[in-house]
């Protein structure tokens, strides 16, 4: 079959167990459950909460940007709440939240009308505009004849001071937890197979962590976490995405549990090698229990 473009979210999962990216996205004309090449039905249904927010902010800024909100200061924060506003509303509307999981309704809201809010103070502070300033930007290239790859950046900017600057926004609660700096990396390999020019910067921007925020040792937050990148780094992105692509073609999706993998995936519960795993180690530490028989040890000297 002719290759997809590998997109980063597919790649990594696909890295991180070929049997999760199949139930997930699907391939080629093989059914595992949910028709032939589509994912697998997913055994129990998660709740968007998390994700609403950051859609909501993510539209916002996208608008910022697109529409050149920017240029017209004068009542740009009430704006851009509005905006939010009525994008969290619409996501809302059309996902399933499970309010046993999520906070209020109240609260989401709040987080999203702050996370606007606090971006503009990190805009004005980093200098977040340019010439060239666009939120969304799609990016495709190919490492080779066989291997597309693409990226869909939130935020590029270009400045004669500064260069190129590709952002990632991020709604988490914990700054930098469940980051993967490989993520702006690969918007970089991207940029540089579509344009022939290593960014100068990379960054990742924590809408709960805007210019100002107080940080534990005294000092504040500066709005952009900024990540380091190099040609050998997109050197060996790239080579890890031509052999993804490589292992996709020949429909190798062997299952790769691993406890840290398995706890965020939505199939573990009916994963025969997560379960198996699980019991393995369960005999291990029962094993292990039983050289010490009754549990104690005695240390007599």
């Amino acid at each position: 079959m002719s290759q997809k473009t590998l997109y980063y979210s597919p790649w990594k999962l696909y890295e991180t167990c070929p049997q999760a990216f199949l139930w997930s996205r699907g391939w080629g004309k093989i059914d595992v459950g949910g028709g032939p090449g589509r994912g697998k039905p997913k055994p129990v249904k998660d709740s968007r909460h998390h994700a609403v927010m950051g859609i909501a902010i993510g539209a916002a800024i996208e608008s910022l940007y697109r529409d050149e909100l920017w240029r017209t200061p004068h009542g740009l924060a009430e704006r851009l709440v509005e905006k939010v506003e009525k994008e969290f509303l619409y996501e809302i509307s059309r996902s399933f939240i499970d309010w046993r999981l999520a906070p209020s309704k109240a609260e989401m809201l709040e987080i999203c009308r702050s996370g606007v809010i606090g971006y503009l103070r990190t805009m004005k502070h980093q200098r977040l505009l340019g010439p060239y300033a666009q939120a969304e930007v799609e990016l495709l290239g190919y490492v080779n004849k066989y291997t597309p790859v693409g990226g869909r950046a939130d935020i590029i900017i270009r400045r004669d001071d500064t260069g190129v600057t590709i952002l990632d926004g991020k709604n988490s609660q914990s700054k930098g937890k469940y980051t993967d700096p490989d993520q702006v990396r690969w918007y970089a390999l991207c940029y540089y197979l579509a344009y022939g020019k290593l960014p100068d910067r990379l960054g990742f921007v924590y809408y709960r962590y805007p210019y100002g925020t107080p940080k534990e040792d005294g000092t504040v937050e500066e709005g952009v976490d900024w990540i380091p990148v190099t040609r050998t780094d997109l050197e060996g992105l790239a080579a890890r995405a031509v052999d993804a692509s490589k292992a996709m073609s020949k429909e190798q999706f062997a299952p790769t549990p691993s406890p840290q993998a398995c706890k965020f995936c939505d199939f573990e519960t009916v994963c025969d090698a997560r379960k198996e795993q699980k019991a393995a180690n369960s005999r291990g530490r029962k094993k292990s229990g039983d050289d010490f028989g009754d549990g104690f040890l005695d240390l007599k000297m």
